[in-house]
């Protein structure tokens, strides 16, 4: 056997497919490791795949719950979508909910066709046209011939184009539950094989030659005779959207969804588009690569006609599918997971295409609707952006993270002899996956390492920073699917938040030297900076994972472990400029538009978690800004964590450890206190209970001055800014510590005002 021979042709085995993925390992010197490992038996794809080498896994999301009111469908669907387009499915849940609120969604199937078109060539025109002819005398013959090869196709229309001496005849089938293709293509190689036969000694009828495809059954390719005469599942789904959903749901109005839509249309029209919709596409192949069907009719199936009108107040918003070519048997809705997800949709089998067509129409309606939106009110731009950069930047990647370069920024003199990544990666946290939204092309995140020296070997992580300006882009992002109003406001006060500076602000404490920080930090091994590279790494020791229950022994004991931090620069915050921080109490003022248009969204989208109660206390503190601030800004400041809860503190035995200090800050201590205490009490928590945990901070740090007040105010700022941000975030992304965390955090501030009153 040579090398230009794929082995085992035909064969069905693992030992098959092992022998032919060791073949290509040979030929291209690559490991291909992930492709050695699959959960597909070999056997069971006789007649879906030929040479079988390995498995491509593709992630399925969950879009919906969607309402029908359909004649296939009705109640809650929820569909698997098979994509890594990111956003995809948030749109189309979006658009769900939206339909739903609605009253749901109609649907209907129109008609149902699958085609194939044979050419006939003839002596002359005349007997091309007398063929015609005779074809259409004969279509009783015609469709008993389909009954011998198939108990499920039913010829059900003939169509005849006659060009010259060529007769193209269009034979379109009903196919119940198969998409059909193979189903039509032996029926139709049956009609012909008898045409020919009957027609043999015929010398005015007989064809010179016959070609069981002549091109016009448009198969896998968009054409306007498909649209027009039919070809797979004609399907439609429509819903009256009420004015007050689009505003609360979409973000923006009917009459800014049907201008866009108009303008958009022009546009489609002047650039030859056949039909119209904006990506329904992405629900059919999510949906198609999900269920097992044939991925390559995406193509002629993604095609949608799409119509949003005005009715007073309301949206009416409709789609057509002319062309779905889909089947809920045969092909590749047998194979175990495609038929698992079919089966979720109560598809699978006999009996379950049109139910599958209606479920689809729904979703890309759900889609289009979402999208539509997001284009007439700026999200779709938002969403999308990226940063701009005067030149490029050799972004690190993961094999940079070698001996030299590790070597280059070890603290110690230690001479590394390999390195060794980890397969696995792991995010760090929300303000790393902000990142990754806000620059989508580089490596940032955590890379474990094994470090490995003379005489040992040390794991270590490397923390790879985003910019902070790709965090709030990141941001951005997310504010931008709250609406305008939150949109706009990020827009222009993003920038100035706390979040400016963050790359830089972690690098900066990791490089300080007193033992009151060290001691709290998890031990650095050496730090990057490289602004050329955008290179923003810290590596650090490699922390055991902890689960503690919070009890009031163990809350003590980390309060008192970041005592020592806050003492070390207490009265002191003007010398902590080295931290790259230039916003403060002042920004909180002028960015009031900001943290009250997210406590208005999170009102209307979690009134659960923010009740009119809370959001009228958020709405007050925010007036009251200007004063309490100024108080705020006269207390003694220091350095804090700024985002000091247990997602950021390791307990053991033997040492509490505090990371991810992005976000340190210069503020009053008790701003620490104020977050660890909302992540670590219950909503059952008492005065006496907070008094105690106060009293044991305040000891530690050997002073009273205006203790209580500045915890006051530190809970103003954190429910007013923080949480607000958290509670936007959760709408789109569930946290799922966040409603525990709120809960208290305003039984916390509920307390405050009550002493306060009483």
């Amino acid at each position: 056997m040579t090398d230009d021979v794929i082995p085992a042709r035909g064969q069905y085995t693992e030992q098959a497919r092992e022998q032919r993925l060791d073949w290509l390992r040979t030929r291209t010197g690559v490991p291909l490791a992930s492709a050695g490992v699959t959960t597909i038996e070999a056997q069971t794809l006789t007649g879906n795949l030929e040479n079988f080498a390995g498995s491509v896994e593709v992630p399925v999301g969950l879009a919906g719950p969607l309402l029908f009111n359909g004649e296939a469908v009705t109640g809650s669907v929820v569909a698997p979508l098979a994509t890594t387009e990111g956003a995809l499915i948030a749109s189309a849940a979006r658009g769900s909910r939206a339909l739903t609120m609605a009253g749901g969604v109609s649907t209907r199937v129109l008609s149902q066709r699958m085609n194939r078109a044979p050419v006939f060539e003839f002596a002359d025109l005349a007997s091309a046209a007398l063929f015609g002819r005779w074809i259409e005398e004969h279509r009783a013959e015609l469709s008993a011939q389909v009954r011998l090869v198939s108990r499920y196709a039913r010829l059900a229309d003939v169509d005849l184009y006659q060009i010259g001496r060529l007769v193209h005849v269009r034979f379109a089938y009903e196919t119940e539950d198969a998409a059909g293709q193979n189903m039509t293509t032996a029926a139709t190689w049956q009609i012909c094989r008898w045409v020919s036969e009957t027609l043999a000694t015929d010398d005015r009828l007989r064809p010179l030659h016959v070609m069981l495809e002549g091109n016009m059954s448009s198969d896998k390719k968009v054409s306007a005779v498909s649209m027009l005469a039919g070809r797979g599942i004609r399907v439609t789904a429509e819903c009256v959207i009420p004015g007050a959903v689009v505003a609360s749901v979409l973000k923006t109005s009917t009459a800014a969804i049907v201008k866009a839509h108009n303008l958009a249309l022009l546009g489609g029209q002047q650039g030859g588009m056949l039909g119209y919709g904006i990506n329904a596409a992405n629900i059919i192949a999510a949906l198609f690569t999900a269920t097992g069907q044939d991925i390559a009719s995406v193509h002629e199936s993604g095609v949608s006609i799409m119509s949003l009108r005005a009715e007073g107040e309301d949206l009416l918003a409709s789609i057509l599918l002319p062309n779905l070519v889909a089947g809920t048997v045969g092909g590749g809705t047998a194979l175990p997971h495609q038929r698992d997800w079919l089966s979720s949709l109560g598809c699978a089998g006999a009996g379950g295409v049109r139910r599958f067509a209606e479920i689809v129409a729904g979703f890309a309606l759900a889609l289009d609707v979402s999208t539509g939106a997001a284009m007439a009110s700026g999200q779709f731009a938002d969403a999308h952006r990226r940063l701009g950069r005067s030149k490029h930047v050799p972004w690190l990647r993961i094999d940079d993270f070698d001996r030299s370069f590790l070597q280059k920024a070890w603290k110690t003199r230690d001479t590394i002899a390999e390195v060794r990544p980890h397969l696995r990666l792991s995010g760090d946290g929300i303000t790393s996956e902000l990142g990754a939204l806000g620059e989508r092309r580089k490596f940032t995140g955590l890379l474990p390492l094994n470090v490995r020296f003379q005489d040992s070997e040390l794991d270590v992580i490397a923390k790879v920073k985003a910019r902070a300006e790709e965090v709030i882009a990141g941001i951005g992002q997310v504010a931008s699917l709250c609406g305008p109003e939150v949109g706009q406001a990020w827009e222009r006060w993003g920038a100035g938040s706390e979040f400016s500076g963050t790359h830089k602000r972690e690098l900066a404490v990791y490089r300080r030297d007193e033992p009151e920080l060290t001691g709290l930090l998890p031990r650095c091994y050496g730090v990057v900076e490289e602004d050329e590279r955008e290179a923003y790494v810290v590596f650090m020791e490699r922390l055991p994972a902890t689960e503690v229950t919070w009890d009031r022994g163990h809350i003590d004991r980390v309060l008192q472990a970041i005592t020592p931090v806050h003492a070390a620069w207490l009265g002191r915050g003007e010398e902590l400029t080295w931290l790259h921080r230039d916003a403060g109490e002042n920004h909180l003022v002028k960015a009031r538009e900001l943290w009250e248009a997210l406590a208005r969204y999170n009102a209307a989208e979690l009134p659960e978690l923010m009740d009119a109660t809370r959001l009228a206390g958020v709405l007050q503190i925010s007036a009251d800004a200007e004063f309490w601030t100024q108080e705020l800004a006269a207390m003694p400041h220091t350095l804090v964590h700024n985002d000091f809860n247990p997602r950021n503190v390791s307990l053991t035995e033997h040492r509490v450890v505090a990371y991810d200090w992005e976000l340190a800050d210069v503020n009053v201590p008790q701003r620490d206190v104020a977050e660890f205490l909302a992540f670590t009490l219950t909503p059952s928590a008492t005065i006496a209970d907070v008094d105690h945990h106060l009293a044991v901070h305040a000891a530690a740090l050997g002073t009273r001055a205006d203790w209580r007040r500045a915890y006051q105010l530190a809970l103003h700022e954190l429910v007013l800014t923080r949480l607000q941000l958290y509670l936007a975030a959760h709408t789109h992304r569930e946290f799922t510590f966040l409603p525990g965390v709120v809960h208290t955090a305003f039984h916390l501030l509920g307390l405050e005002q009550n002493r306060t009153v009483g």
